[in-house]
């Protein structure tokens, strides 16, 4: 993943979604890259309102020099959500752009699942897209740290191994490499233990060699590979999660299935997601 050429943050204009607005910075200060501050409005009356809240925004943030863009979206446009909404056009106009936006990640059936905005940004996108939840921390304020890259020995979960990589070279951050174990797997626990334990110290070092970048893994257990991983990382200050949208064995399920949307309900920290045919 090459450095982004700026750091794209959408905001709704709802407490929950200004939350992105510390990763953009954290991001937009570690990678030297500018941030852009966007919103779209229903009417042309609110435009000039919302770009004065983003500009008080931004200088609240520190973001001096950041963009600040406001859209009205025509009544008879798509909605921000839809493929071919406003939000979306930026989304494919700027495909060397790293987007941060907060999703509800609601427990609910199809794309709501983390939301209908962050579902199509994903989708659209064509790098990872960084995603903060419901219950991340207002005590995030960056730099990253610490990049917990999420696998279970799967190709397609090891998609997000090169960005995530990348994003530790570029930021400076240590990489840590995590595998879910099912407890209550029997006696099949401590054999899966020592294979998982093998692969992630092979995958470790082969990175430490090709991006010459700190990584360590550890072997989590939990009958809930969101619950042990949000809980895991909780003891990390400044952490982002990386994973793809699906894989084998707990990622699998659905596209924004059961372990992102649980996950991105439970961690206090910003997640970097790669959907799997991006890879």
């Amino acid at each position: 993943m090459q450095i982004p050429s700026q750091i794209i943050a959408p905001l709704a204009w709802t407490p929950r979604s200004m939350s992105a607005v510390r990763v953009a910075k954290a991001l937009s200060a570690k990678l030297e890259v500018p941030a852009h501050l966007v919103s779209v409005v229903p009417t042309e009356a609110d435009s000039v309102e919302r770009y004065n809240q983003l500009r008080s925004l931004a200088q609240e943030h520190g973001l001096k020099d950041a963009e600040l863009s406001v859209r009205v979206a025509e009544p008879d446009e798509p909605s921000v959500a839809e493929s071919d909404g406003p939000l979306m056009f930026m989304v494919r106009q700027n495909p060397e752009a790293l987007f941060c936006l907060s999703t509800h990640a609601r427990s609910a059936i199809g794309d709501v699942l983390i939301g209908s905005v962050a579902s199509e940004v994903l989708r659209q996108a064509k790098r990872p897209v960084v995603l903060t939840g419901p219950q991340f921390s207002a005590d995030w304020q960056g730099p990253i740290e610490t990049v917990m890259v999420c696998l279970d020995g799967s190709e397609t979960a090891e998609s997000i191994l090169a960005p995530a990589a990348e994003l530790a070279v570029q930021t400076g951050a240590h990489l840590m490499l995590l595998q879910v174990i099912n407890p209550h797997s029997g006696n099949a626990v401590l054999h899966a233990d020592v294979s998982e334990s093998g692969y992630l110290q092979s995958q470790a070092a082969e990175i430490r060699a090709k991006y010459h970048v700190s990584a360590d893994w550890d072997v989590l257990h939990g009958a809930s590979p969101a619950r042990a991983i949000a809980q895991y990382v909780a003891s990390f200050p400044n952490a982002m999660v990386a994973m793809t949208t699906h894989g084998r064995t707990g990622l699998k399920k659905l596209g924004y299935g059961s372990v992102m949307r649980d996950l991105l309900h439970r961690v206090h920290c910003p997640v970097f997601v790669l959907q799997a045919d991006q890879a």
